[in-house]
């Protein structure tokens, strides 16, 4: 069944015509649009627990995650399996900030779920793994590892074995493969000196988007640029085969792998800065700056972004669609932070905003200049960033950016944030250079403002 995008048809009150929606519309990356289509069937048959699962599911994309909570409590007599039941109640703990609690849960779900073999065993054992990294606890990397075998693409890599955890890597090449999104691979590649100092050389595969800034950055590595893998196992594209062959390496390493070597390391920050726009991008931005300044004279500089634009691509699935929704500040508050009098007095705001996203994200009145040489890759967002005195970006690959730089970096939170930025406290257990302002009230980002504006006008 294909529906039209935007729209579903009338369902007849039978169970197995909403399902067979339902599932259609998964199938297109619209899962959040099925609520109403679950809450009948559950009023048709409050024991189909499917259905419970399917609403617990979308709940908790849109951010509801009490109310998720809530669905796997009310409904626990059903008969699940132990196991699938623990990790859904455990994972909507944690999203509520009951971390504590759901890492119990989901220790027990990945336990039970291996020893069993069960399908949904790697998925379980990386949530329990991403529960203890909102923790603050580098062992949550060897679990969170299975996202490999979970929810992420990466590459295949024929005939050359996967690092296996060995620590002296001396006289060893090793190729990473890269995955997950721009943020994940701004923050997990700060690892990389790592395995340097371990006695490595090293390939790595970058998005195009951020290759420039990568080659700067990792000057003692050979970085090329691929396609990102978005299904599981995918073979290393063609173009790549011969520069792999002539690098001819060892041993093979997904991103997901770097932050594992060296996992008990005491050293603070775990992802140091590291980070530097190329040359070119620099002095094109520090000249540009120095305009911005005297024009402005007396303020600082603060980059800002505010909008998640996948958001608004029809192509991205209903996860990323629905999370970059409640990432994103409204534009009504950013409108406020930038015009509030006691913050206008003393800080003029850059957009931080690629071209492309501009027009979705709006633009707010006063107050807020482009970046005069123009963003098309990250290596202008990085030099643009270098130029500022301070940052404001939401939980995006701009805040994951700015840390790495270096930069003084202010991060306002949605109430259930990704796991780098920790779980409580203004600041992160993982990066430095960082102020986090957090939600107090699920999808409501007055306080967020107000305490933002505050710490700017300081």
């Amino acid at each position: 069944m294909t529906l039209h995008h935007g729209a579903y048809p009338e369902v007849p009150d039978d169970l197995e015509q909403i399902r067979a929606t339902c599932v259609a519309l998964m199938n297109e990356g619209r899962d959040n649009e099925t609520l109403a289509l679950i809450d009948r069937a559950l009023a048709i048959e409050p024991r189909d627990h499917q259905f419970v699962g399917w609403r617990a599911h979308v709940l908790s994309l849109v951010g509801r995650h009490f109310d998720a909570v809530s669905a796997w409590r009310n409904y626990a007599a059903l008969p699940w399996k132990p196991a699938f039941f623990q990790m859904g109640l455990g994972q909507g703990l944690v999203m509520c900030g009951d971390t504590e609690q759901g890492i119990v849960l989901l220790d027990h779900a990945h336990r039970t779920a291996v020893a069993e073999n069960e399908w949904f065993a790697p998925r379980a054992t990386h949530l329990f793994g991403e529960a203890l990294l909102r923790a603050g606890d580098p062992a949550g990397f060897a679990h969170w590892l299975e996202r490999n075998r979970s929810d992420t693409g990466n590459y295949r890599v024929d005939g050359i074995p996967m690092w296996s955890g060995e620590e002296d890597l001396r006289g060893k090449r090793v190729l990473i493969t890269h995955q997950l999104g721009f943020g994940d691979q701004f923050l997990l590649f700060a690892c990389v000196q790592r395995w340097l100092a371990a006695g490595a050389q090293l390939m790595i595969t970058c998005d195009t988007q951020i290759h420039a800034l990568l080659q700067t950055s990792l000057p003692d590595c050979a970085v090329v640029s691929a396609p990102r893998p978005l299904t599981h196992g995918e073979a290393l594209p063609k173009a790549l085969l011969e520069e792999v062959r002539t690098f001819g390496p060892d041993l093979h390493s997904t991103l997901l792998h770097l932050p594992m070597l060296n996992a008990k390391t005491t050293a603070a920050p775990y992802f140091p800065a590291w980070l530097r726009a190329p040359e070119v991008q620099r002095q094109a931005a520090a000249e540009w700056a120095s305009g911005l300044r005297a024009a402005h004279p007396g303020k600082a500089l603060i980059g800002i972004f505010w909008d998640c634009v996948q958001r608004h691509t029809n192509i991205a699935d209903a996860k990323m669609r629905c999370s970059a929704v409640l990432r994103s500040l409204p534009f009504d508050g950013v409108e406020r932070l930038v015009s509030h009098p006691d913050v206008a007095q003393r800080r003029h705001f850059v957009s931080l905003h690629h071209p492309a996203a501009q027009a979705f994200a709006g633009m707010p009145g006063s107050n807020v200049s482009v970046y005069g040489p123009g963003i098309d890759t990250f290596a202008d967002t990085a030099a643009c960033i270098e130029q500022m005195d301070a940052v404001v970006a939401v939980d995006s690959g701009v805040a994951n950016l700015s840390a790495m730089l270096g930069k003084l970096t202010v991060v306002p939170l949605n109430a259930a944030g990704e796991w780098r930025w920790g779980v409580a406290g203004d600041a992160s257990p993982w990066m430095a250079n960082l102020k986090l302002v957090r939600q107090t009230v699920p999808g409501d980002w007055r306080s967020v403002i107000d305490e933002t504006a505050a710490l700017l006008a300081a």
